[in-house]
């Protein structure tokens, strides 16, 4: 019975790391099809949002406990303030950092050009600054999908909780990356994460 539980809540959380790890490689390699100066902006906009992210990532860590507690604890009113709590700050974290990228993309991806400017650094920032913009926009909902995947599993939903978890960087980023590509080039590649950001913030 604790295996069951301890499976239940491991195994969506090691998908995603998996999926995590697909999805990177799926955008370097559809990225390499355009040139070096778009692997190289996706990988500054790659890095960049994944600080934010991740910085979610702690704060839903912190989260899950509290949520995961109060709920076997029947204590519901405590719940919905962990959930409202976490919404609002995870989404208020999401739309700051959000808006700083996408109102400064160029001068941000500027920062990662090595010295001495080139022809390959001038595509790069271009590149990277039209897919950093867009980031931008739909990290902003990244909070609100992140505090209810993470809620399932706290809740013992494996099912719903794996279905979120897999949700950004699997079920509507891969086909996104796999298919987009093909039919718009440059910009498939580039509008991929947010239009998989959206689909899973919908699914949420």
């Amino acid at each position: 019975e604790i295996m069951s539980e301890i499976f239940k809540i491991g195994i969506p959380t090691m998908v995603f790391q998996v999926l995590t790890s697909v999805s990177i490689s799926l955008i370097n390699n559809a990225a390499g099809s355009q040139g070096d100066a778009a692997i190289a902006g996706m990988g500054v906009v790659t890095r960049l949002i994944s600080m934010g992210t991740l910085a979610v990532f702690g704060f839903i860590k912190g989260f899950q406990p509290i949520a995961g507690y109060s709920y076997g604890a029947k204590k519901f009113d405590r719940l919905r303030r962990a959930i409202r709590t976490s919404i609002l700050w995870s989404t208020v974290f999401c739309v700051v950092f959000g808006a700083v990228l996408a109102l400064f993309p160029e001068r941000i991806v500027s920062c990662f050009i090595p010295r001495g400017q080139t022809a390959s650094s001038v595509g790069m920032v271009r590149i990277g600054a039209v897919s950093l913009r867009a980031n931008g926009l739909s990290v902003m909902l990244f909070g609100f999908h992140a505090v209810y995947s993470s809620l399932f599993l706290a809740l013992g939903k494996g099912r719903e909780g794996f279905i979120l978890g897999a949700c950004r960087q699997g079920i509507c980023f891969i086909p996104v990356i796999l298919f987009l590509p093909m039919v718009w080039g440059l910009n498939g590649v580039l509008y991929a994460q947010p239009i998989a950001d959206v689909l899973a913030a919908v699914i949420t």
